[in-house]
């Protein structure tokens, strides 16, 4: 037999197995019904409000529109009288008193007592902490705190990188108490 008509027809032979293959594979897409939708219904219900109808006076279209011609049409209702101020419930701003002593008044804030929320302490009243001797980037604090141990006062560059170099002298530092969450612990570089 011939190598090219052989080719060919296995050629030929694999393309109709992949047509034949596509067309099973493929079902026929589902075509749903349309659900259906009910009429508008505009004017008819108050807006917002589910199933309660409009009163009389003011049932039509949109904007009060009935349908009817514009010479025939009912003229506007008035508007509701306001609200009794003596009533509880709801009044329009117009009919309120601006001295009207019934009005809630704001509760005032009262001062934050607590001690966890205390301002950093002036820099007068700020304690200087010890140098640890042989060692000019650490120092350990005074009084309560002493038990902290070594606490390093290492400057660092923009990119949070160690400099090698000590703060300045009478630098202000305050670092989270770890014996106290949510409070600070504040002093000066020696």
């Amino acid at each position: 037999m011939n190598p090219k008509i052989f080719r060919s027809v296995l050629l030929l032979s694999s393309l109709s197995l992949l047509f034949t293959g596509c067309k099973t594979q493929n079902a026929p897409p589902v075509v749903q019904e349309p659900v259906p939708v009910p009429p508008a219904g505009y004017g008819e219900l108050a807006p917002g409000a589910d199933g309660i109808p409009l009163p009389p006076e003011q049932q039509g279209g949109r904007f009060g529109y009935t349908g009817s011609d514009a010479g025939t049409s009912p003229a506007p209702p008035a508007p509701p009288k306001p609200a009794d101020p003596s009533k509880p419930g709801v009044r329009d701003v117009r009919d309120m008193n601006t001295a009207d002593s019934s009005a809630p008044k704001p509760p005032e804030p009262k001062p934050d007592t607590s001690t966890s929320k205390k301002k950093a302490p002036s820099s007068s009243e700020m304690p200087y902490a010890n140098p640890v001797p042989g060692n000019p980037l650490a120092v350990t604090l005074p009084g309560g705190n002493s038990s902290l141990g070594k606490i390093s006062i290492e400057k660092y560059d923009s990119s949070m990188n160690p400099t090698g170099e000590p703060l300045k002298r009478g630098t202000q530092v305050q670092i989270p108490d770890p014996n106290n969450p949510g409070k600070k612990i504040f002093f000066k570089v020696p």
